[in-house]
């Protein structure tokens, strides 16, 4: 892992099932050697052929975690039309989520591996998941500071995010990754009115909204 300690899981398939297929270790083995290129076309067309591969098998049935790791300003240069940060991140998601989902369903069917064969299956996206659920509330209070929402709810989520913002950057690990996912966030952040609108038919109070002003900025800052 020395060589990768600047990069950022990106996607991860962690599978755990009885085979029904492989009869002898012979045939593990050989299945080993076939998922590993099949995971390496798959992540070479969806993300990017440049992304290193971890493929980790252990023992007893068959238990396997699909690694694939880089930096989120590769993936991004693989992106020939965006928008912006926000859409450029959507698309990557939507591939990470279908590298994992192809590996286990895979695995799963050239294994004869049926429900109830099946122990674990997880399709994790890693840091672009946590990148996707950061804009996500970024654009829930958006939407909510625009009148949907009354300010005390606002107020909640915009704590939540602070919390999320704060988890995420430190978990970035290479430095340009961090600018790039720091701007692209704060232009969301910026978008968030200065002060919110009230749904119909309701008032918020003065102290509540002082209370937004306050941790909008504090979220701003978060990211400055």
């Amino acid at each position: 892992m020395a060589d990768y300690i600047k990069k950022n899981i990106l996607s991860q398939a962690y599978i755990h099932i009885e085979p029904r297929k492989f009869q002898s270790k012979e045939e593990v083995e050989q299945f080993k050697v076939e998922l590993t290129e099949f995971t390496k076309q798959r992540v070479g067309f969806f993300l990017s052929p440049d992304l290193p591969i971890e493929i980790e098998f252990e023992e007893g049935s068959l238990i396997a975690r699909v690694t694939v790791l880089g930096t989120i300003g590769l993936l991004f240069q693989g992106i020939t039309s965006y928008k912006d940060f926000k859409e450029g991140i959507q698309f990557i998601y939507s591939d990470a989520k279908r590298v994992t989902e192809y590996i286990i369903s895979h695995t799963a069917f050239e294994s004869g591996a049926r429900q109830q064969d099946v122990i674990r299956l997880e399709a994790r996206v890693g840091i672009i998941g946590s990148i996707q659920k950061a804009i996500n509330q970024l654009e829930t209070i958006k939407r909510g500071a625009n009148g949907t929402m009354i300010v005390d709810d606002i107020n909640r989520k915009l704590d939540e995010s602070i919390k999320e913002l704060k988890k995420l950057m430190d978990n970035v690990n290479d430095p340009t990754d961090k600018e790039l996912i720091r701007n692209g966030l704060l232009e969301i952040a910026n978008e968030i009115p200065e002060k919110p609108k009230e749904p119909k038919g309701k008032v918020n109070s003065p102290g509540l909204v002082l209370h937004y002003l306050i941790k909008r900025q504090k979220l701003i800052n978060t990211l400055e």
